[in-house]
């Protein structure tokens, strides 16, 4: 097993946190990060891609990921390496057409459509800062546990770092003040410019930074793209101010 891989099964086996939903496995990445060469970042992945409205496990054609259940597997680090490439294979394949990809993907897909990048193409995947699912909530969770998300930072951060270290990556898409803040640190980056955009007067940084021998284009705004009320239109000519910036 590569080094690469022997990383990614060692997070999927690690045990869960108080607040992970129930039987799921941390997401390592949404779509092709062993092509692509862009990632946009987030929080953490949302409960709905584990759970319906009445919070059962999604399941059949619903399913957006592997779980314990599906696998057949006990527990997480149970996991064999057949199973653990299994639900790395379903992660892989998040944005294929026939899947139910979630709808707070669609603004972040055409900001990358206008930089020349596509999550379904495989050019572009989806990394977090904490790879759980939480169950209440990242914004609950803040409210009631302040501790439980530093804890969850402190634990899932360094992996988020080693992914962006160890695959092809050249620039991150980080969506809202807390992510770009976070990226930023993580990789040691520098800010360069601050431009406001849309009607929301939305704060656009520039950024670079140097992990190694790989220097990375760091770009992030002040909001999560879905308050930003930004037109289909302006979520592609947001990505043209990117790319320009590459």
């Amino acid at each position: 097993m590569s080094n690469e891989r022997t990383l990614l099964c060692e997070r999927l086996r690690r045990s869960p946190s108080n607040y992970s939903v129930d039987g799921s496995l941390p997401v390592i990445a949404f779509g092709d990060l062993w092509k692509a060469t862009v990632a946009t970042v987030g929080l953490n992945p949302s409960l709905q891609e584990y759970l319906d409205k009445d919070g059962r496990e999604l399941d059949g054609p619903k399913r957006r990921f592997e779980t314990l259940k599906s696998l057949g597997a006990v527990s997480r680090d149970s996991l064999s390496d057949d199973q653990c490439e299994r639900a790395l294979e379903t992660m892989r394949c998040y944005f294929q057409p026939e899947k139910p990809v979630y709808a707070w993907f669609r603004g972040l897909d055409r900001v990358l459509k206008g930089m020349g990048f596509e999550y379904e193409a495989g050019t572009a995947a989806h990394l977090d800062l904490v790879q759980e699912a939480t169950d209440p909530t990242w914004s609950t969770l803040q409210s009631q546990d302040a501790q439980a998300i530093k804890s969850l930072k402190d634990s899932d951060l360094p992996f988020l770092k080693s992914q962006i270290e160890s695959f092809g990556l050249k620039a991150l898409l980080c969506n809202g003040r807390t992510v770009f803040d976070e990226t930023m640190a993580l990789v040691r980056g520098s800010a360069i410019e601050t431009v406001e955009f849309g009607p929301r007067r939305l704060k656009v940084t520039f950024g670079t930074a140097g992990l190694g021998m790989k220097k990375l284009s760091v770009f992030g705004w002040n909001m999560p793209l879905a308050r930003a009320g930004l037109t289909k239109q302006q979520d592609n000519e947001l990505g043209e101010l990117l790319a320009a910036r590459l």
